[in-house]
């Protein structure tokens, strides 16, 4: 926001230069810089180097967006007094006509509208100290009732508006807006209005959008004679929605949206009534105050003690008291009474933070901060990911960090957003993110997809959260996504020989790959497999549809942690020796490893330890074709009891179990 320096010099006599100011200012209240004057567009007008920057926090537009309230800091910082513009009697009415008759219909949205009639003999251009102020500042100059109203919101911050007296047709009314009815503004912009925009009407329709812009039906011109000066306080969130509404944002629509104090419309109108009667010789007439109820004094304690735990300082009560005072705060005893133009101000700690700002953040000394020393350890669940990080950048593959968020079209590519049971956003910022995703799996595809314009093969996972929604409970759900892409061949079996890897170098031993029988609809049923430990499904990996040359796969993280704990807990050695016997079969070509081994653990569960392939061989692969569409299979079969050293005749039983189950169900021939 821009401000004059040479009107903050005439509130406040005591600051000094300007570099010393926006110093000041830097060092104790607002980001502050000197504006080049090339950057004033008017060179030579606007007065040299006369703009200094400032930025203002966005809850004290009510106090500090005005020269006014700066210079309050200003003299505060720099010492001696400020002119108080508020000071005086308001100017007394020299007029007989009747009061201008005002009502306001929504309360709710203005909680304070004062208007006044004034009769100007000319409007002409406004004195050279006027324009020079209000070019330093980034306004326009145009007559001499306009550019009073802009100085006097500039001088106070309070925006103020001047309709010309003869077009008003009869009482103005503060109202919402009707729907469909239109307004041509101030700029010669048309705009439709709805129901929840406030304006300020007369008989015939909209004379302004309230708190944003002015209507062209009644503009003070070149012609006016007679003006209605209005100064109101407005609902800040009201105008901030009609204002994007309506895509018009205004200088007025920024202050009122950030909230004022309605005491600044008292001031602002006295301010304006004595510039127009010095500037334009105007002769005042009555003022209209509707719906203004005063409020209440707003007291606090201050505490020194708790102030100097606080701060870490050792501050006397009435330094810093002084500092309250300097800021325009009243103080009876220990009680301090909150500025009416103060919205910020409302706990004990906004004070300290007055009073730490003015003596300078810079004075207060470091300590060390006084927490107890805890022993550390490590968050397991960060480990694991670390470590599966480690693992998959060391098989080669890339790390990627997609969005939490999917489109309805990413998802209904393969199945609608309910079957996902995908959490659907109130307001998406946009169609891309309505949904969040239910699983790494889309847009690891995507991202696969993406890059195959330039790459032959794509190797990357992910590491992430998947959020769900089942009958109205949502659950959030750590994951591992891996993807496999080539032009050349499916990645699958790679793919499952990956994952066996990674599960064994994070300690999980005691785990399965089991046929997918999973209704995921995003992949090709027969093609998949999931993975099992401790009867839980642990995840899948299989081939997407309609991306042939893909393999995915999913892992629970939160289940692999849990199994993985589980692993390390101690299982002592048996004290008995284990038996091992080796089995060679004949199968048909079809038949899945995976269903020949949980056929032999489910055939001798007294005994039987593990199963382990150790031989394969495939007599079509080297054309020794000495069984047509058969592989041979070797397993390795360890036999162990808790509790005895097994016998012959136990094993041997174990065995015939075994061979029956496989030559029954599976068709093998027994090596």
């Amino acid at each position: 926001m821009k401000f004059s320096y040479s009107l903050l010099k005439q509130l406040a006599p005591k600051i000094s230069s300007k570099e010393a100011l926006i110093e000041k200012l830097n060092f104790h209240a607002f980001e502050a810089e000197d504006v080049p004057t090339v950057l004033q567009g008017l060179p030579g007008q606007g007065g040299a180097s006369d703009t200094l920057e400032i930025s203002i926090p966005a809850n004290r537009y009510s106090d500090a967006s005005s020269h006014w309230g700066i210079a309050r800091m200003g003299a505060a910082l720099f010492g001696g007094s400020l002119v108080d513009i508020s000071a005086g009697r308001d100017p007394k009415a020299e007029l007989k006509n009747p009061a201008v008759e005002i009502s306001i219909s929504s309360k709710k949205a203005c909680s304070r509208y004062i208007g006044r009639y004034l009769e100007v003999p000319a409007v002409k251009s406004s004195p050279e100290w006027l324009r020079n102020i209000l070019m330093a500042c980034g306004q326009r100059p145009i007559n001499s009732v306009v550019d009073v109203m802009n100085y006097v919101m500039l001088e106070t911050g309070q925006p103020l508006h001047a309709f010309d007296a003869d077009l008003v047709k009869g009482p103005i009314e503060v109202r919402m807006a009707q729907e469909g009815e239109t307004i041509r503004t101030i700029d010669g912009a048309d705009h439709k209005l709805n129901s929840s925009h406030l304006v300020i009407a007369d008989s015939q329709g909209p004379l302004a959008i309230a708190g944003i812009k002015g209507g062209k039906r009644a503009e003070v011109s070149q012609d006016t004679r007679k003006i209605i000066v209005e100064a109101a306080s407005f609902d800040g969130p009201s105008i901030y929605k009609t204002a994007r509404d309506l895509n018009l944002f205004t200088d007025a629509s920024g202050r009122f949206s950030h909230g004022l104090s309605p005491m600044l419309a008292e001031v602002a109108m006295k301010r304006a009534t004595v510039l127009l009667k010095d500037e334009t010789k105007a002769k005042i007439g009555e003022l209209t105050d509707v719906n203004y109820s005063k409020n209440p004094k707003r007291l606090l304690k201050f505490d020194i003690k708790r102030f100097n735990q606080l701060t870490g300082l050792s501050l006397e009560e009435k330094a810093a008291l002084g500092y309250l005072k300097k800021l325009g705060f009243k103080i009876t005893g220990r009680f301090v009474e909150i500025p009416a133009w103060r919205n910020d101000v409302s706990i004990f700690e906004d004070l300290v933070e007055e009073v730490v700002n003015l003596y300078g953040y810079q004075k207060l000394e470091s300590q060390a901060p006084h927490v107890p020393i805890k022993a550390a350890h490590k968050e397991e669940n960060i480990v694991l990911k670390d470590k599966l990080r480690g693992v998959l950048q060391g098989f080669g593959l890339s790390e990627v960090y997609n969005h939490t968020f999917l489109s309805r079209q990413d998802l209904t590519k393969y199945a609608d957003p309910k079957w996902w049971g995908a959490p659907a956003l109130l307001n998406p910022v946009s169609a891309d993110f309505q949904y969040l995703r239910p699983d790494l799996t889309v847009a690891l595809i995507k991202n696969v997809e993406d890059n195959f314009r330039f790459f032959d093969s794509v190797r990357i996972f992910e590491v992430g959260k998947v959020f769900t929604e089942k009958e109205g409970i949502f659950k959030e759900e750590a994951m591992l996504g891996v993807a496999l892409a080539s032009k050349s061949e499916n990645p699958i079996l790679e793919l499952k020989g990956l994952l066996d890897e990674l599960l064994k170098s994070v300690g999980l031993t005691d785990f399965f790959f089991r046929d997918l029988d999973w209704d995921l609809k995003h992949l090709e049923q027969d093609r998949g497999l999931r993975v099992e430990a401790n009867h839980e499904v642990l995840g899948y990996l299989g081939i997407p549809r309609g991306s042939e040359g893909t393999a995915v796969a999913e892992i629970f993280l939160d289940k692999l942690l849990k199994l993985v704990e589980e692993e390390k807990e101690y299982e002592p050695l048996s004290k008995y020796p284990s038996v091992d016997r080796d089995i060679s079969v004949f199968v048909n070509q079809e038949t899945r490893v995976d269903k020949l081994m949980e056929a032999m653990e489910n055939a001798a569960p007294q005994f039987l330890d593990d199963v382990d392939l150790i031989d394969y061989y495939d007599p079509s692969v080297e054309n020794k074709n000495t069984k047509k569409d058969h592989k041979s299979l070797t397993f390795r079969l360890v036999f162990q009891a808790d509790d005895h050293t097994l016998t012959d005749e136990e094993v041997n039983a174990e065995m015939v179990k075994i061979t029956s189950v496989l030559e029954e169900k599976f068709g093998a021939e027994i090596r």
